[in-house]
């Protein structure tokens, strides 16, 4: 499948976009793939001010760093929430682990149809300016995948891991 930034029907983005959706993969594969790195950090005020004024009420608040980004877990009305920000405090993304069965029925059906004969090893939203996208991780004995969704109600591969 062709990337998102290269299907002719997209290619009118232009590249602060591309830089954008680029750069939320990084962040998205740094935040839920390498947490065992992130460390304690204080934190700029602008950024905690950001953060408490947009997620007022969040419990178990943990503030780290990942490469050039700020990372922060934490709970809202009893559901795990993670939020991006850059250094700047420009707030990148926001992801939260969600159910099979919360997905759009038109991804849903997509699944079934074309990966069937794979488990879901991790699914994800991640909202952002440029909107609402969901990450499926799926395995089967030989192969590990990586989707993401199109608002066109399909999913496309980003990754595909031959497994030894």
């Amino acid at each position: 499948m062709t990337p998102l930034w290269c299907n002719q029907k997209h290619s009118t983005l232009n590249m602060k976009i591309m830089k954008k959706i680029i750069l939320t993969l990084g962040v998205v594969a740094i935040t839920l793939g390498s947490t065992a790195f992130a460390g304690e950090i204080k934190v700029d005020k602008r950024i905690q001010r950001a953060f408490e004024k947009e997620f007022a009420g969040a419990v178990g608040i943990k503030w780290s760093t990942i490469e050039n980004y700020i990372k922060v877990d934490f709970s809202l009305n009893n559901v795990p929430l993670i939020a991006c920000y850059s250094a700047e405090g420009e707030k990148l993304a926001v992801i939260r682990n969600i159910q099979f069965s919360i997905l759009p029925l038109v991804l849903q059906f997509d699944q079934k149809k074309h990966f069937n004969d794979y488990w879901i090893i991790q699914l994800f939203e991640l909202v952002n300016e440029e909107g609402t996208h969901y990450y499926l991780t799926l395995e089967n004995a030989d192969q590990r995948i990586k989707l993401v969704s199109h608002e066109s109600g399909e999913w496309e591969l980003i990754r595909k891991e031959e497994k030894n």
